[in-house]
């Protein structure tokens, strides 16, 4: 049977934005109506004479998530309304980027998860008459996909990579 969405966990580290020096990852749940990954890969294909199909190499990928949310008064939302009031550029825009599934589970509490470093940017923001008020940021890979763990204890998230 299919997992629903609630089953992939999206962190990102509000800390770090900004130029920030105390990591603060945060869940990017509630509020949010979409987050999509799309991780887009480079590949190359090349078709040799002595062939009938090509053959295809992925050189890399190109992570990139525009996630939308709905206004809400908390610590994302904070991030978002600075991110709105600042518009960071360069290293201004770099932080962790974290993703793990439920379903693989460590122990209690504990997950097998990625880090990706990313750059975060201010996309949208506003909405209709009478309607939700909602901000978009633009989140792109900015290094390489590092596999660890992710713990959540006394309400923090610590991530700790493979050896």
């Amino acid at each position: 049977m299919a997992k629903d969405r609630t089953n992939m966990v999206s962190l990102l580290d509000i800390g770090l934005l900004m130029n920030g020096n105390a990591s603060n990852i945060v869940e990017l749940g509630d509020g949010f109506t979409d987050l999509k990954e799309d991780w887009s890969p480079n590949s190359e294909s090349k078709q040799y004479i002595n062939q009938k199909n090509a053959s295809n190499t992925i050189k890399g990928y190109e992570l990139s998530i525009d996630a939308e949310r709905e206004y809400l008064s908390d610590d994302v939302q904070n991030t978002v309304d600075d991110l709105f009031k600042k518009f960071p550029t360069g290293d201004g825009c770099n932080t962790n980027y974290y993703r793990f599934y439920k379903t693989d589970t460590v122990s209690t509490g504990v997950f097998n998860a990625i880090r990706v470093p990313v750059t975060v940017a201010p996309s949208s923001t506003g909405g209709a008459g009478g309607d939700t008020l909602v901000s978009a940021i633009q989140i792109h890979g900015n290094g390489d996909v590092v596999e660890g763990t992710i713990t959540y204890s006394e309400g923090a998230w610590v991530f700790t990579p493979a050896a």
